[in-house]
């Protein structure tokens, strides 16, 4: 690929080309930036490839073949010869914790996915003694596989013996449950009379009562949360800028940002107003308390939610929670869990809300013009969330706000259907639709045969949903890479191999579906589609170059793809070193 700045003669002869075809009108002005001879995907459809564009002002002017963009071209004009690579939007993710996994990158105890206990234990001693006296040890993340060796006294034991003397809190893969050691938990408040509201779990010894540091969902590691310092303006703005920088390689130049709490907000607020934001952020917002001292939450939030909007920064969504997660069983279900000693041979998981109380704040949300981002890992609390949207729906009337159930993983065969007809969209989480240790710790929960039928995707598309795709980064793993979720969708299997086996393999998708997903279903999901997610003119000039043709390379290789460009409003925000 090479990228010059045209000659005088050769926009002559351009120019008097354009204005011959139009017949004595004035030809329209030259571009700031032309790419051309590129295999370009588009993401319109029909699906459409072309071999150039046009852009001015940082938005696409011009879409089509070599010798119609090359009349746009002007003395200033930057041309991009592609060489015949692959460029197409920017990806757009719609779910995500980009503040979360860049602040754990730069700052927190990395014990690495996967791990073992020992080996686990072993990071955290290490950790501990790089800390300061007065330091915690913070980080993550260890997997839901391992939740029954965690809930013993023998364990806490270790990890106090690991932490010398700091509080130390862990969190799991899927972000719902936190393990913590005896120094946290004093400093918490937590104790053998604590309870926890909700669908939170303080996890005890059977024997003593005694807490055993496993804490289940929000409602029971909130108070610990709280008693953790606080991350400090500065590496808060540090994190910001690296998240910015981080996606940027992979090519992201949208995000749906999964829970912004206030003080999220603040740190992007200034991040934009400081030209650091190299990509369209959504924000949905907290609709519970959260960890940081006098934040707003819920309505108080959205009500004033315009004062954070900026240039690219667009606090649109709220955030609610109706279950947990499988592993720690509190996701609500249609049928039962596997037996187990706690809870018996009949427990389905109970949802955060009742259909009224749920109804009466999404129509509260609905009527502001606020969508919501559900949170709902079983079918139950799937279909709770579909039954609210449809109470809404005939008090506020169709189509309504275009609210989002993160995570679909289960879906009753029966609810499929409903997300068109209720305007609905499916966010679906990428590092979970091929064979992960999280799918692994969900059988062990629900049964192999229940947990192999995640992500009905193929059948959502059929049913005419619109499907989007996120990563929720840092939850999952420890990389927003959407590659792997690209590839996932279209073999259903583990790109790195690591697990072996297909996740119901009659679900996989085309890789030009896969790629929409990624692109404009996300986009029109976060409420951008009119802005980004295609390139299309008056759309924002968001738009990445790679090293290789996704479609002449076999599906297993698509994870190999490495952005060459990111362009953000047509100005450069990542280019590959020793590109």
């Amino acid at each position: 690929m090479q990228l010059k700045k045209t000659s005088l003669r050769h926009w002559t002869a351009g120019l008097c080309g354009a204005i011959a075809l139009a017949a004595g009108a004035a030809p329209p002005p030259p571009a700031d930036l032309v790419v051309r001879n590129g295999q370009i995907h588009t993401m319109r459809r029909p699906a459409e490839q072309v071999q150039a564009f046009a852009v001015r002002d940082g938005r696409y002017v011009a879409v089509g073949d070599n010798a119609a963009i090359d009349r746009l071209v002007g003395p200033a004009t930057r041309v991009i010869d592609l060489a015949g690579a692959m460029a197409m939007p920017g990806i757009a993710d719609v779910h995500m914790h980009p503040l979360d996994g860049a602040y754990e990158a730069l700052f927190a105890c990395d014990i690495g996915p996967g791990g073992d206990l020992p080996g686990i234990l072993a990071r955290v001693a290490d950790c501990a003694g790089r800390a300061g006296p007065d330091d915690w040890v913070v980080g993550g993340a260890w997997s839901g596989a391992l939740l029954a060796q965690l809930a013993t006294p023998a364990a806490l034991a270790a990890l106090d013996r690991a932490g010398a003397g700091h509080p130390v809190v862990l969190r799991d893969d899927s972000f719902h449950n936190r393990w913590a050691n005896s120094a946290a938990l004093r400093l918490a408040g937590i104790t053998a009379a604590s309870t926890a509201p909700g669908n939170g779990v303080i996890d005890k010894d059977p024997a003593s009562g005694a807490p055993t540091g496993l804490l289940k969902e929000f409602a029971a590691f909130a108070t610990l949360e709280q008693a953790i310092p606080p991350r400090t303006d500065a590496r808060l703005a540090q994190a910001a800028e690296a998240a910015g920088a981080t996606l940027g390689g992979y090519g992201i130049t949208a995000v749906q940002d999964a829970f912004s709490n206030e003080a999220m907000l603040r740190v992007w607020r200034q991040t934009d107003r400081d030209g650091k934001l190299p990509l369209h952020m959504v924000s949905s917002l907290a609709a519970m308390p959260t960890a940081s001292a006098g934040d707003a939450a819920t309505l108080a939030l959205v009500d004033h939610r315009r004062r954070y909007a900026g240039a690219h920064l667009h606090p649109t969504f709220a955030k609610l929670f109706l279950d947990g997660v499988p592993p720690a069983r509190t996701a609500a279900f249609l049928d039962p869990y596997l037996p187990d000693q706690e809870h018996g041979a009949h427990f389905h998981g109970k949802s955060n809300f009742t259909r009224a109380q749920l109804a009466d704040q999404l129509a509260a949300l609905d009527r502001r013009g606020v969508a919501v981002k559900l949170h709902a890992t079983g079918d139950a609390s799937l279909r709770l969330a579909l039954d609210a949207i449809e109470d809404v729906r005939k008090r506020n009337g169709m189509p309504g706000q275009r609210h989002q159930i993160a995570h679909a993983s289960f879906i009753a065969a029966s609810d499929i259907g409903r997300f068109k007809r209720l305007n609905v969209t499916a966010d679906i989480s990428p590092m979970l639709w091929y064979p992960t240790g999280l799918g692994a710790a969900t059988a062990a929960a629900i049964g192999p045969e229940r947990a192999n039928h995640m992500f009905p995707v193929r059948d959502l598309i059929k049913a005419g949903a619109l499907v989007a795709g996120g990563s929720d980064w840092p939850a999952g793993q420890a990389t927003p890479d959407p590659w792997r979720g690209i590839e996932g969708l279209v073999t259903r299997r583990d790109p790195l191999g690591a697990v072996p086996g297909a996740l119901w393999p009659e679900q996989a998708v085309d890789l030009d579906t896969a790629l929409r997903i990624y692109t404009i279903n996300s986009a029109t999901a976060m409420g951008l589609g009119a802005t980004t997610g295609s390139i299309v003119p008056g759309k924002s000039a968001d738009f990445i170059v790679l090293n290789q043709d996704l479609f002449a390379v076999p599906p297993e290789r698509i994870h190999d793809t490495k952005v060459q460009h990111t362009y953000f409003e047509g100005r450069p925000v990542y280019t590959r070193p020793n590109n």
